[in-house]
């Protein structure tokens, strides 16, 4: 089909925009963690139907009319048809979910530094500083199956801590309920921080914090990066965004500089000056102390934003 432009990339389009506006309209309803689990269906379709559209070119017909849709194009349809109508499905049939509350507290045990990585498949996580320990975390959630799994280790001065949400062999589209977690961590220890989010919505305030190295991977939903504060020495860091909005607030007292890359979406930046591919700020080039990132978006916008 020659000078023909597939469809299957309007047919996610469209899918993924009734999802956002069903939950939109039903804030418990929550498909994501499955849509973040089980999108490669989809190329699996569209490379079925590929190769059942070569086979028939192969045919003892070949210069037959070709057809208005290939056949990668219905099997994305049909699969996008299906996973809409059965998460809507089992909203209406599904079963309340319970509460539960998880809490913990760790001590840095002598570690000089630490490496954290946060891990949350579905959910939404507040993160900030200001605990009088290394980690105080309040975890509330729907299901036994998604209590947090906590480990931490120190060897000679350097500490290892790990929180995530368990991956479950059976995940319901349906599920109403609660996967919020809220992290605070010491200010005093240095961290090298890695957050990790599948699906959900994530306010991470910084601030105050002694990062050394800072990435941040996203989703599908909404994150708020807040690095304001009087930062003593550089650091760098890398965020990523898959469909969605990533928001980072940037100090105006220290230099900064954003190599800021959109897919598709857009890129506002105002307050900050275009250097080659990067986003710098005043400060930039005159403060003894720079923060060096690397934000990468997908579906959706990149927004940086310049603080008091």
């Amino acid at each position: 089909m020659p000078g023909r432009r597939s469809l299957a990339g309007p047919f996610v389009l469209i899918g993924l925009g009734l999802l956002l506006l069903f939950s939109t309209l039903h804030s418990n309803w929550g498909p994501w963690e499955v849509i973040w689990k089980y999108w490669p269906v989809l190329l699996v379709a569209w490379g079925i139907g590929m190769l059942w559209d070569h086979l028939r070119a192969r045919g003892p017909d070949p210069g037959a009319a070709p057809r208005r849709f290939s056949g990668g194009e219905l099997l994305v349809a049909l699969a996008l048809i299906v996973l809409v109508v059965g998460a809507i499905a089992r909203h209406y049939s599904a079963v309340p979910a319970g509460h539960y509350h998880f809490s913990q507290t760790v001590q840095a045990q002598g570690a000089k530094s630490v490496h954290a990585e946060i891990v949350l498949g579905a959910g939404d996580l507040q993160l900030s500083g200001g605990a009088a320990n290394l980690l105080e975390a309040d975890c509330d959630y729907s299901r036994p199956s998604q209590k947090p799994q906590l480990t931490y280790s120190v060897s000679g001065t350097d500490g290892e801590l790990d929180i995530r949400q368990p991956s479950s062999e059976r995940v319901e589209f349906g599920t109403s309920g609660r996967n919020d977690w809220t992290l605070r961590f010491d200010d005093q220890v240095p961290l090298d921080l890695t957050v990790q989010m599948g699906a959900g919505t994530g306010r991470l305030n910084l601030a105050g914090l002694d990062l050394n190295h800072l990435r941040i991977e996203a989703g599908v939903g909404t994150v708020t990066v807040d690095l304001g504060g009087d930062w003593k020495h550089d650091f760098d860091g890398r965020i990523s965004g898959g469909v969605g909005t990533v928001t980072v607030r940037l100090p105006r007292s220290v230099g900064v500089r954003v190599e800021a890359r959109g897919g598709l979406g857009a890129i506002n930046a105002p307050g900050f000056t275009r250097d080659g591919d990067a986003y710098v700020n005043s400060a930039y080039g005159k403060s003894p102390i720079t923060l060096s990132l690397d934000v990468a978006g997908g579906v959706g916008t990149i927004n940086l934003e310049s603080l008091p």
